[in-house]
C-alpha cells in the first residue's frame, strides 16, 4: 500500500512583498541607469565666436576651425569617420535666396568632396527661423596611402540660413551606420544656435 501525500507550498504574505520589492527595485534601477547614461551622452558645453553661440557635444574634439568655419568639432568615440558638426559662413549678395546660397555651396561640396552627391534639398523651419536643407552623400578616405583602410561613406546634411550678407551653414556628417542614431543629437544642437 502506497501513501501518497501532496503537500502544497503556501507563500505568505511577506514571501509575495519581497518578490513584488524585487521586481519594483529592479524597474526603478533600470530606469535611473538609463536616465544617468542619456545624461551623461547628452552633455554640452557653451561655445561663443563672434556673435554665435551654440551648444556642442561635451567630449567632443573641437578642430581648429579655418577658412569660412566657424566651428569644427568632431566625435572621436565614433567608429570608423568620426561624427562631426560644422558652422560656416560665406558671404553671398544681399539679396541672395536659399536657391542660390544652395547652388554655391553644393558647387563647392562637389569639388572638395569625393563621389558627392545631392540626395535631396528642401526649404524647412528650424527653431523658428526659415532654412534650406541639403541632403548627400560622399566617400571619405584616409589620404594616407599607407594605411589599408576602406573608405567609408558619409552622409550629410547642410542646413543654410540667410543673415543679411552671409549664408550661415550648420553640417552634420556621419558614417551611413550611425547617421539616424546620430540626428537627434545634432537637432538639439541647431536648437541652440544663436547669430
Amino acid at each position: 500500500m502506497s501513501v501518497s501525500s501532496s503537500t502544497s507550498k503556501t507563500l505568505s504574505l511577506g514571501d509575495r512583498f519581497s518578490d513584488l520589492v524585487v521586481i519594483i527595485l529592479t524597474v526603478v534601477a533600470l530606469l535611473a541607469g538609463w536616465v544617468y547614461k542619456s545624461s551623461v551622452e547628452n552633455r554640452s558645453i557653451a561655445f561663443k565666436n563672434g556673435g554665435l553661440s551654440a551648444q556642442t557635444p561635451q567630449g567632443w574634439l573641437t578642430v581648429e576651425p579655418g577658412g569660412n568655419e566657424i566651428l569644427h568639432v568632431t566625435d572621436l568615440s565614433s567608429s570608423g569617420f568620426g561624427t562631426t558638426y560644422i558652422v560656416e559662413s560665406f558671404l553671398i549678395e544681399k539679396e541672395s535666396t536659399f536657391a542660390q546660397a544652395a547652388s554655391l555651396l553644393t558647387l563647392d561640396r562637389g569639388q572638395k568632396l569625393t563621389a558627392y552627391r545631392v540626395l535631396d534639398q528642401k526649404q524647412v523651419t528650424v527653431s523658428g527661423m526659415q532654412a534650406y536643407e541639403i541632403s548627400y552623400v560622399y566617400v571619405e578616405s584616409n589620404p594616407n596611402l599607407t594605411h589599408n583602410v576602406y573608405p567609408n561613406i558619409v552622409l550629410g546634411k547642410d542646413i543654410i540660413f540667410l543673415n543679411g550678407d552671409h549664408a550661415l551653414v550648420a553640417t552634420y556628417w556621419a558614417e551611413k551606420q550611425s547617421y539616424e542614431n546620430d540626428l537627434g543629437r545634432f537637432q538639439k544642437f541647431l536648437g541652440s544656435l544663436k547669430f
